[in-house]
């Protein structure tokens, strides 16, 4: 399928590794103009990836508003964007009560207000250009809430919540702008497998009887009982980009691998 993405300018926040690396190799791939985002390691990045296509690379601090404005700026520089994926986040298990305001406002500026900033930006372009993309990649735990990290599952609420808010916004005037919000489960990025290994090792298990002791005991609700692969939240991503989704807007898209006992 032709996905309609050649030529499209698009900014993936926090994409030199995990899902947002994987975001920007489905982009550039469709023939997008991808723009990668990180802290640190972005060109050396964006050098591996120009043998897919066209790719640039932008370092900065989405958490930090100053610096959101220059990273603003620069894409700005390369042309009208057309497709924004708020994928920058952080996640840590922490019991509730351990969680202190500096950690909640760390989140929140890490996982919510780089989305807002990014948005209260290029949302109004959007909407002028008569055609844009927003896509931010929240997760099941903001729907399901998750005992262990209630600070992660709050910011993540919120970015769906954003995301239907502001496609509200786009009613009317045939404009092609749509605002959707993905919903990863568990996925093997490299964090997870760094995770995986340890925590395997300490309970002296092998990595494979790790992972179907772990969806057995911790998430028996999957329907995929296993770790989800990047890619597979890539592709779905590279589609809700496409022109071809205009009909998907304000949008709660699950791909957790069948874990949350809903039908919508």
């Amino acid at each position: 399928m032709d996905l309609k993405l050649e030529g499209k300018l698009a900014f993936v926040s926090g994409s030199t590794k995990g899902i947002g690396r994987s975001i920007a190799e489905s982009l550039i791939s469709e023939g997008a103009r991808v723009i990668i985002n990180g802290r640190s390691d972005t060109n050396l990045v964006a050098a591996e990836l120009t043998a897919l296509g066209d790719v640039i690379a932008i370092d900065g601090d989405l958490s930090d508003a100053q610096d959101t404005a220059r990273i603003c700026a620069e894409i700005e520089s390369h042309g009208q964007l057309d497709v924004l994926v708020n994928n920058m986040g952080i996640f840590n298990p922490r019991p509730f009560a351990e969680i202190t305001d500096e950690e909640w406002r760390q989140f929140l500026d890490i996982n919510v207000l780089s989305t807002v900033r990014l948005c209260r930006h290029f949302f109004p372009k959007m909407l002028e250009q008569d055609f844009g993309r927003i896509i931010n990649i929240a997760s099941e735990a903001g729907m399901r809430g998750l005992e262990s990290m209630v600070h992660y599952s709050v910011t993540k609420g919120a970015q769906i919540v954003l995301g239907r808010g502001l496609a509200n916004l786009t009613k009317g005037s045939g404009r092609d702008v749509t605002v959707n919000s993905v919903l990863p489960g568990p996925t093997m990025t490299e964090g997870v497998s760094s995770w995986l290994k340890e925590s395997a090792q300490v309970q002296g298990k092998s990595e494979e009887e790790f992972v179907r002791d772990f969806f057995r005991e911790t998430e028996p609700d999957s329907l995929l009982q296993r770790f989800i692969k990047p890619e597979e939240i890539a592709a779905v991503v590279a589609f809700l980009a496409s022109p071809c989704s205009a009909a998907i807007n304000g949008a709660s898209i699950k791909a957790e691998g069948g874990l949350i006992k809903s039908i919508v």
